[in-house]
């Protein structure tokens, strides 16, 4: 993913996606980068097709949790 940043008067600063972060197609300047995004499926960046959700949704992130003071 690549990314420009320029700052401008007043020190304000814009942030340009170049490079799509899923397929790597290089943006034109005026193009609209949420409309490029929303073409693309959760498989492109390695999600779960809409509908389907793991067995393990719900299991604990970093294993048991232990509380202080129990």
């Amino acid at each position: 993913m690549s990314l420009r940043a320029r700052t401008y008067s007043r020190s304000r600063r814009f942030v340009t996606l170049t490079h799509c972060p899923l397929c790597g197609y290089e943006f034109d300047r005026d193009e609209s980068r949420p409309d490029h995004l929303a073409d693309h499926s959760p498989e492109d960046a390695g999600l779960n097709p809409l509908g389907e959700i793991d067995d393990d949704h719900d299991a604990p992130l970093f294993g048991e949790v232990t509380v202080r003071g129990e």
